[in-house]
């Protein structure tokens, strides 16, 4: 893929959801030797922490907010490119987990990578968050979800699976990008329609939770620490694997403007939180 091939195809990802985590997925290799991260917000720890290591932050902070995960049977809903997945099973020891995510070619990734090292009891399905139709009701001992609810048309729906699939007293997890700004002019409407974002704030949820029957026991809002995360992205361009000087120019411009895209996202209109409790 030539340098204008792939301007265009980064240029496309701010059309539509599917163009974006294509580019995402491949542009965030760079990043970290050439091999894949995971597909959500980092949280700072360190300054020195590379991209997927903020990354792992992100993931082990959420973790420590629920029971143990040792020898549980574990769903994660939206796993992108099974990364994550992949990292909690190695890390928190369940039983089994199961991805799944709407994104075919996400699951492709995830299915190729876990078949070249060999993972065992990892499973990745395409499936909708909304209906959840592979899982038997109280199947499942926790559920995680980071950083994929905004994009879910119908998140009532979503709850109310997620209710159905929880064995009695199972416990969930659900960070989110919450909207805390309320006036919406028609060009958002219509980009946030393509991009298929559907933020809720936290009123909103906290109602939802209630018709869902679903019982919250904790609330984080973790803004402060993602936006610090971000703020680190000039340790993380020091390690990008290296090409032509206009390629290696071109890809830091991206990564610049998404970094900072997110960072005034986080400051003006956003809310970084996570919610956990118990069916």
């Amino acid at each position: 893929m030539n340098l204008i091939t792939r301007a265009f195809t980064m240029i496309r990802s701010g059309l539509s959801t599917d163009h974006y985590y294509e580019v995402m997925n491949y542009a965030l290799k760079r990043v970290n030797n050439d091999d894949f991260t995971m597909l959500h917000y980092p949280l700072y720890i360190n300054k020195s922490d590379t991209f997927l290591q903020a990354q792992e932050n992100l993931t082990d902070h959420c973790i420590s907010r629920i029971d143990s995960l040792n020898n549980k049977t574990i769903l994660e809903i939206g796993c992108g490119n099974g990364v994550q997945t992949k990292y909690i099973l190695n890390k928190y020891k369940p039983k089994s987990i199961t991805g799944i995510d709407l994104n075919k070619e996400n699951i492709k990734i995830a299915n190729r990578e876990k078949e070249r090292r060999g993972i065992k009891n990892a499973y990745f399905r395409v499936d909708d968050a909304q209906q959840l139709s592979k899982f038997k009701d109280d199947s499942i001992d926790v559920i995680i979800n980071i950083e994929s609810a905004f994009h879910y048309p119908d998140k009532p729906l979503f709850l109310k699976q997620l209710f159905r699939v929880l064995k009695p007293g199972g416990h969930f997890l659900i960070a989110d990008i919450l909207t805390s700004h309320k006036k919406k002019k028609w060009f958002k409407k219509s980009w946030k329609k393509k991009m298929v974002f559907h933020h809720w704030d936290q009123k909103k949820y906290e109602t939802e939770f209630v018709k869902a029957k679903l019982k919250i026991t904790r609330f984080e809002d973790i803004t402060s620490g993602v936006t610090d995360g971000f703020r680190n992205y000039r340790t993380w361009l020091k390690d990008m694997k290296k090409g032509s000087f206009l390629e290696n120019q071109f890809f830091k411009l991206f990564y610049i403007i998404n970094v900072r895209l997110n960072i005034y996202l986080l400051r003006t209109k956003r809310q970084y939180c996570i919610f956990s409790g118990i069916k």
